[in-house]
């Protein structure tokens, strides 16, 4: 019998975004999918949200160089942590289905932009961008509400006519 699968080697899962699902009770950030009726097979489709993205500097790497040329004074160890703890503010779990229909969203600002408007001690600019990322979290759900309407009706509407014809041509 071969030996059991390394689950370590589920990245997706187990690797970076294993925090941010602990984080966000397990819970899509977006929609509320998850938490307490979380299932393996739901589970298994977690992914990390960046509230932010990468193409607006919002991953580690990009806050890392934001925070590094906007606070050079800091400690590199006090840098990092900071740039860890925005990083931490701007990732949440979302479904497969929400981190898909939010991929192309993009932002007013930039992260780089509220990193370098950012001033005071580490704390204070974690609660300034904290403050930031607020209503761009809140436009995500409200345009993810929206669409799940949309999506659920068409769901209704063809795909379980499509799928058992026979159960629908009664009713």
């Amino acid at each position: 019998m071969a030996a059991p699968y390394n689950h370590k080697q589920c990245q997706s899962l187990f690797g970076y975004s294993f925090d941010v699902h602990i984080r966000s009770g397990a819970t899509c950030q977006l929609c509320g999918c998850g938490g307490e009726s979380l299932t393996f097979d739901l589970w298994r489709q977690m992914t990390v949200e960046h509230i932010i993205g990468k193409s607006q500097g919002g991953y580690l790497k990009e806050i890392r160089l934001a925070v590094a040329e906007c606070f050079p004074n800091l400690s590199a160890s006090a840098r990092e942590s900071l740039s860890k703890e925005i990083d931490a503010i701007n990732t949440v779990t979302a479904c497969s289905f929400c981190n898909s229909t939010t991929s192309r969203d993009s932002s007013s600002t930039s992260m780089s932009d509220l990193i370098r408007n950012s001033t005071g001690d580490p704390n204070q600019v974690l609660k300034k961008i904290s403050s930031a990322l607020k209503p761009i979290l809140d436009r995500k759900r409200s345009d993810v509400a929206w669409k799940l309407e949309s999506v659920r009706k068409a769901y209704e509407e063809n795909f379980l006519s499509a799928l058992n014809p026979s159960e629908h041509a009664a009713g």
